[in-house]
């Protein structure tokens, strides 16, 4: 399969991880722009600036004749766009000759704007479960959940001394539920809180005792796969399709506000319990939720053809692999 793929080129989002596992299964050229040096500054990413590459069609323009000039030869079988948080204008979407397929993650943050997005694309992915039904009611077409997943090559365990008792990379000092859950913690605890990627933040992630995660709003984010691959125990709280991919008290903890603290304290009293969870999460990510297996499933749906299921039943992407 020729897939000419369409993303913001940056090098820690969801597209640039998908792009190398499609890499093994699909013949792949990518398109888009990249991201500029002040967005860099302004979402304190210019620590990984310096693996910033541009796509194979890097657009400048944005205009149609920019992409075709860019193919040169190369004949797509399919169009996949993957969200990436910085949007750009795609004049290819009105072409009539090219199958389109979208991958769309923070629909939990922007449902509206995703709908009319997703309504230039003849098949959608959705990395939150909670919005495909509403997507194919509103849209008439496939929509299929293609969960988030990690990279074991970047997100692995070392082995380091424990110097937190939970650690979490994310963007500290924000004042939300995620913070204030975080601050209540350290309370009592050490909290190791560092906005880092790849391999460092997976150095840091192994240097402590469990790892922590909170959903912004109700979704099933990439921390979830990424602390899991660490190989540590990870304690989140519940959201849509999570329970579907994992088992509670199996390959991670489920936490509520009224318990958080309470879970913690048993996990850190019991480190055999805490390990044996961490080992076994770290098994089933490998085992099934690595981008790998999402390029294999999104590869195998646009190949058979699309099988739209009676009403009421599941179609999950990671399901196909």
């Amino acid at each position: 399969m020729n897939i000419l793929m369409m993303y913001t080129a940056m090098p820690h989002t969801t597209g640039a991880f998908l792009e190398r596992a499609l890499r093994e299964v699909a013949s792949v050229k990518t398109c888009g722009p990249t991201i500029p040096d002040w967005t860099l500054r302004q979402w304190d990413l210019e620590q990984i600036a310096s693996r910033v590459t541009p796509h194979d069609i890097e657009l400048r323009e944005g205009t149609l004749e920019e992409i075709r000039k860019g193919l040169e030869g190369f004949r797509p079988d399919w169009l996949l766009f993957v969200e990436s948080g910085v949007w750009f204008e795609m004049p290819i979407l009105s072409d009539p000759t090219i199958p389109k397929a979208c991958y769309l993650i923070d629909t939990h943050l922007s449902a509206a704007d995703h709908l009319r997005l997703a309504s230039r694309f003849d098949v959608i992915f959705l990395a939150q479960k909670s919005y495909v039904e509403l997507f194919r009611e509103r849209l008439g077409r496939p929509v299929f959940w293609l969960p988030l997943a990690c990279d074991p090559l970047v997100q692995r365990p070392y082995d380091l001394p424990e110097s937190f008792d939970l650690a979490i990379c994310t963007s500290p000092g924000k004042a939300d539920r995620r913070s204030r859950r975080l601050a209540r913690l350290g309370i009592r605890y050490s909290v190791g809180v560092r906005r880092l990627f790849f391999e460092d933040m997976a150095r840091f992630l192994s240097s402590s005792r469990l790892l922590f995660n909170s959903a912004v709003k109700d979704d099933l984010n990439m921390r979830v796969f990424e602390s899991l691959a660490i190989g540590k125990c990870l304690l989140t709280d519940s959201v849509p399709g999570l329970s579907d991919l994992f088992v509670p008290d199996v390959d991670l903890v489920l936490y509520d506000d009224s318990d958080l603290v309470d879970k913690v304290r048993y996990l850190l009293d019991h480190p055999e319990v805490a390990f044996r969870i961490g080992a076994r999460g770290r098994k089933k990510v490998l085992g099934a939720h690595t981008y790998r297996h999402r390029a294999r499933s999104l590869v195998r749906i646009l190949t058979d053809g699309i099988s739209v299921k009676k009403q009421g039943e599941e179609d999950v992407a990671h399901s196909y692999v």
